[in-house]
């Protein structure tokens, strides 16, 4: 068992307007993020790293560019998972309340696994 507890992350305070509460692990990085209403992030992507992003409170817009290069946009809400890909992207807070999601960023293997995921618990009797 490992526990990281909040003051142990890394807080950054971003000038795009994000806080960012950073839990580094060997394998993942999982960040807390909260954007501030009428914000916009910078545009990026990410050539290695599977990035997912789960909306905790808020609605999110996540914008894109297409394979046409041609900007669109997906509006996240409370509860929304978003598995964004190799995608050029950033995301926009347009609302007057704070957003807050946690982001999910690690290598994936390429390989399905989610049936060893899904049945990978053993039962202990005491």
């Amino acid at each position: 068992m490992k526990l990281i507890r909040q003051d142990q992350s890394i807080h950054v305070d971003k000038t795009n307007g994000t806080e960012v509460d950073y839990y580094l692990l060997d394998d993942a990085e999982i960040h807390y993020n909260k954007i501030n209403p009428h914000t916009l992030q910078e545009w990026h992507r990410h050539r290695h790293i599977s990035e997912n992003i789960f909306v905790l409170k808020g609605e999110l817009v996540y914008r894109y560019l297409d394979k046409t290069n041609k900007e669109q946009y997906l509006k996240l809400k409370q509860g929304d998972l978003l598995l964004v890909e190799k995608d050029i992207h950033t995301f926009e807070n347009q609302t007057d309340e704070v957003v807050e999601f946690i982001v999910f960023r690690y290598l994936p293997s390429y390989k399905n696994q989610s049936e060893m995921i899904k049945n990978d618990k053993e039962i202990i009797e005491r």
